[in-house]
């Protein structure tokens, strides 16, 4: 695209768990999904400190790009999609951290009242708190439209995390189009698994389309085989209809994504488009560091001052920074 520019911020091919991206129009700085997030445990093991420096060091990048940002958007309020204003090290977060996300900024929202599961309710309460005298102004985000000279960011109508009648609640998605230019992010909706949803971003008409794809890691266990053949055949669908698809999130929660992915390349491929991932848009090297823990702890075991924090008392460990230098 010529006049929209995509930087991914913070994702899982670049570390952790995320979906943050920045985008730019000649009219407007927005950034999508400003959180992160480690798996407390992954394989039985908890993150490597490996994954903590890349916490520490994609928390610095969100913040910079905050400080470019005019409008932020919260798509739902899982930790790894916006920052809370406590102390955790999993999240990389405080109230500073907090601030410089949301500070003087437009926060477009999902509604945290309507079309939300019970612990997204509990957390879009306490993220309206946080951000009341903090942020500029707060706007309900669903469906809504704003639109800044010749661009438009049109939000959709809650979808399905996931399949149709999942526990996990529902996500927005946004549009954004500068003229004749159009990018999708499409966070969580898994594939999408749910056909409403995959028909929804078919008609946004996207020449970029960034989509958080099925988690392939839990497939036959807590998300059935179906579901998430349900996911890759909507994206595949998908690498056929949009010429650069950029897969984050869940999917890349497994070492062999793109092995297990491969009916979408080959479709993309039939029809000159693209599929990659976040790290591969940006040009750098992918850091596939959750799916990898097994490896990491048997390759670089962590120091025994690190293993003596992971030992501490909750709250004492929540008030000591790891020990990863």
């Amino acid at each position: 695209m010529g006049s929209i520019r995509l930087v991914p911020v913070a994702e899982e091919s670049l570390g952790v768990r995320a979906m943050c991206f920045y985008v730019e129009t000649p009219d407007l700085r927005l950034l999508l999904d400003a959180g992160l997030s480690l798996a407390p445990r992954r394989f039985g093991l908890p993150p490597h400190p490996l994954e903590f420096r890349a916490a520490r060091e994609l928390r610095a990048r969100i913040a910079e790009f905050a400080r470019r940002s005019s409008v932020v958007f919260v798509s739902h309020y899982h930790y790894d999609h916006w920052t809370p204003a406590f102390r955790s090290w999993y999240e990389w977060s405080s109230e500073e951290a907090h601030r410089e996300v949301y500070e003087g900024k437009l926060v477009l929202a999902k509604d945290p009242k309507n079309n939300i599961n019970p612990s997204q309710l509990r957390r879009g309460h306490a993220f309206l708190r946080s951000v009341e005298g903090v942020a500029r102004e707060v706007r309900v985000a669903d469906s809504a439209v704003l639109t800044i000279g010749n661009t438009r960011v049109e939000a959709s109508e809650p979808v399905p995390h996931g399949p149709e009648g999942t526990r996990l609640g529902y996500v927005l998605m946004v549009r954004v189009s500068y003229e004749d230019e159009v990018l999708v992010f499409a966070p969580d909706v898994q594939g999408p698994m749910c056909e409403a949803s995959l028909l929804r971003i078919l008609n946004y008409s996207p020449q970029v389309l960034v989509i958080g794809g099925p988690p392939l890691y839990l497939s036959g266990s807590k998300v059935p085989e179906e579901s998430v053949s349900a996911g890759v055949s909507a994206l595949k669908l998908l690498a056929l209809s949009v010429p650069e698809l950029i897969i984050c999130h869940h999917t890349l929660r497994s070492a062999d994504w793109r092995e297990r992915l491969e009916p979408v390349f080959s479709a993309a491929e039939s029809v000159g488009h693209r599929v990659m991932s976040a790290a591969e848009y940006a040009g750098l090297e992918e850091r596939l560091l959750e799916a990898r823990r097994p490896e990491l702890h048997r390759e670089r075991p962590p120091s025994e001052e690190f293993l003596e924090w992971l030992r501490l008392p909750r709250e004492e460990r929540a008030s000591t920074e790891p020990p990863l230098d």
